[in-house]
């Protein structure tokens, strides 16, 4: 059999199976071939079924050899007894493989299933079967064994007993798969493989603060390929490791690139595979590109899923660590995409979280998911993590995910991935975005992390009484220096209260000092400047013509170091109608 190595059927010596007893291969194949021609003759179909069991390398290494040659015999005993001993082989290892007609295939395969599962084994292990359906006499055995071994192979990720058939939707695929295969060498010497990438938008400027790379396959016969059509089969192919390091000298030299036309470099993304740690050692082989170019280590960003991570635990902690005392940033990708999220970021560390696209693409369907999301990034934000929303595609999804401190956001509402050449044209002709300038990111990272549905983080240990609270505090921060002052960020509370409350509202432009009311300038405005300028911390009662007064809370929250602008958060703490006249209180300086 090719995939064994088996074509010459000498190779196998012996007409029993020294384990189980049941017909060897080469025995196997002599009485398939006239079985199955029997059964065609007859008028019915012939079936190759393939049988893998699924876990036989741990259970081996839990239990012994001993005992998983018990499950060996014990699957061997079940198949004899369902499909008769001389229609029966163990090719190798835990493969098995039975021909019959097709039309009892089907009530013996879930026979075989019920009755495994019903043994008093010490732990059932699910079993794969791939079919291969037989209808004329002219037929190659070893193709058709192939092709049921390539039938089960399609759901060696699942881990419960199922059936999988061959046909010829299977057969486009398998095709596309041995394309894709033999020639990946030439797609990457020839550039078939392009690097495209997709901004990542820093969410309170508006600038793109990183960029992720992917990867697209432009075939000569095949057309564009998506990255779901050939990265899996790379991965099965363990070619991964080729592609993941030639994404990391393309990135390398399109930093060269953008160095040269005088832009700003943000740090690039780039996702790795559980099989790059496999087939080498990817720490040192992306360590050595980056120094040979002599760029910093924080300009590559590390992706990371949560499955990658699930596989190997306490190897994979080793290579995270090993990543960022190197200095890369290190992202965990698909957050929320499986079961043991939470249990990942307790023992591993990690510079940001990657929410899944799902997240935000379930945010309008219910107020049920936006409550979830808060949470988590209010989670996120007292872990210390950076955070990253995918899928973002409109302006509400934008405001929403501003509001609850998620730092970052990517998606098709700021721009789809694209190659280099674009990302220039884009800046050629003024449709670009804008990149950060990498000596601001610390500034704006620490106004995009501030949760604006949260007062813990402004409060601290101050303790204040108020008479009528918002169920939702208002929050905003506003940005100054020494002649305007702006919005930066609000969240709808704050937008709901001042519309109702202020004649007119500062936006997010700059406005001068002196536009602004004399009124608010001498009883909001005077406490919040020295509060940017000093550091000191303000309670700010500020009463208006109808007798009521606003509590307010300002905290210095950042400096610019290139601007010299420096950003204030004010929480509305309540509104009161018997309050003193305005005044302001001192209270604790920051450190």
């Amino acid at each position: 059999m090719k995939e064994y190595g088996f074509e010459n059927s000498s190779a196998a010596s012996g007409l029993l199976d020294h384990l189980t007893g049941l017909p060897a291969m080469t025995l196997f194949l002599d009485l398939a071939d006239k079985g199955c021609r029997k059964i065609v003759q007859d008028g019915e179909q012939a079936a190759i079924l393939f049988f893998d069991i699924c876990g036989m390398k741990n259970y081996n290494h839990k239990y012994g050899f001993a005992e998983g040659d018990s499950i060996l015999k014990a699957f061997a005993a079940i198949l004899e007894r369902l499909f008769y001993k001389d229609h029966c082989s163990r090719f190798i290892q835990d493969h098995f493989v039975v021909f019959c007609s097709e039309k009892e295939s089907g009530e013996k395969i879930q026979a075989l299933f019920d009755e495994w599962q019903e043994s008093d084994l010490k732990q059932t292990l699910p079993i794969r079967v791939g079919v291969y359906v037989i209808d004329s006499e002219r037929f190659d055995l070893i193709t058709a064994c192939d092709n049921a071994k390539a039938a089960s192979d399609v759901i060696r990720n699942t881990f419960i007993s199922r059936v999988n058939y061959y046909d010829k939707a299977l057969q486009t695929d398998l095709e596309k798969r041995d394309h894709i295969v033999s020639n990946f060498d030439r797609a990457l010497s020839e550039q078939w493989i392009q690097v495209y990438y997709q901004p990542i938008v820093r969410t309170v400027n508006g600038r793109v603060c990183d960029e992720e790379a992917l990867s697209r396959w432009v075939d000569p016969e095949r057309g564009m390929l998506a990255p779901d059509e050939f990265i899996g089969i790379l991965e099965d192919a363990h070619l991964i490791y080729k592609l993941d390091l030639y994404v990391v000298e393309q990135i390398i030299r399109k930093i060269g690139t953008m160095k040269k036309e005088g832009l700003h470099i943000v740090p690039q993304s780039v996702n790795l595979s559980r099989i790059d740690f496999e087939e080498c050692d990817i720490v040192e082989e992306i360590c050595k590109r980056m120094d040979e170019a002599g760029l910093e280590h924080s300009l590559l960003n590390i992706e990371i899923t949560e499955s990658i991570v699930a596989s190997d635990f306490d190897y994979m902690k080793t290579q995270i660590e090993r990543f960022r005392n190197l200095g890369f940033q290190v992202w965990m990708d698909d957050f929320g995409s499986g079961y043991s999220s939470l249990d990942v970021l307790q023992d591993l560390t990690f510079d940001l979280i990657k929410f899944d696209m799902r997240f935000v693409k379930r945010l309008d369907d219910s107020m049920n998911s936006r409550i979830i999301l808060t949470e988590l990034m209010r989670m996120a934000t007292a872990l210390g993590l950076e955070t990253v929303c995918e899928g973002i595609e409109s302006k509400e999804h934008v405001e929403f995910l501003g509001d609850i401190g998620c730092c970052k956001l990517q998606g098709y509402y700021y721009a789809k991935p694209m190659p280099l050449n674009d990302i220039l044209d884009r800046y050629r002709n003024g449709e670009q975005i804008g990149f950060e300038n990498p000596e601001e990111s610390g500034y704006f990272d620490t106004l995009g992390r501030i949760n604006l549905y949260d007062l813990d983080w402004i409060m601290a240990d101050n303790m204040l009484n108020t008479e009528r609270v918002y169920e939702s505090v208002p929050m905003v921060i506003m940005e100054l220096n020494d002649e305007a002052v702006r919005i930066v960020r609000s969240n709808a509370s704050y937008r709901d209260f001042s519309e109702r409350t202020f004649e007119r509202n500062i936006g997010k432009e700059f406005e001068r000092f002196e536009t602004i009311p004399e009124h608010h300038q001498q009883y909001f405005l005077a406490p919040m400047l020295q509060c940017a300028k000093s550091g000191t911390r303000m309670l700010v009662d500020e009463q208006f013509a109808n007798n009521t007064t606003v509590h307010t809370f300002m905290r210095r929250v950042a400096c610019n170091p290139i601007s010299g602008t420096k950003s204030v958060a004010v929480a509305i703490l309540s509104v009161t109608d018997d309050a003193p006249g305005a005044s302001y209180l001192k209270n604790t300086e920051e450190p």
